[in-house]
């Protein structure tokens, strides 16, 4: 193949798609892995309950009905509760 066909490859638009084919490409990950990875990004001195109802509100946007997300949404709807508790700063 020469280098302008391999262009020409790259630049033609490509096939969308479906779930199950991106699904068998690159798998999600684990939802409680994904929850675990949200909440260690959280900012030491953030309310995660703010954060996690703000990650919610960005999953509901998104309309994401895959079963994964909705395990994620439910994970962060377990710490969105009412009160209020920051993340501690680290201190080895």
């Amino acid at each position: 193949m020469s280098v302008s066909d391999r262009e020409a490859t790259a630049a033609a638009p490509r096939k969308k798609l479906d779930g199950k084919t991106m699904a068998a490409i690159s798998p999600l990950p684990p939802p409680e892995e994904v929850f675990i990875d949200w909440l260690m990004s959280v900012p030491p001195g953030t309310s995660i309950e703010a954060a996690a109802r703000w990650q919610i509100a960005v999953i509901d946007s998104r309309g994401l009905l895959h079963q994964d997300v909705q395990v994620l949404r439910t994970l962060l709807a377990a710490v969105a509760g009412r009160g209020h508790w920051v993340r501690p700063p680290f201190n080895p």
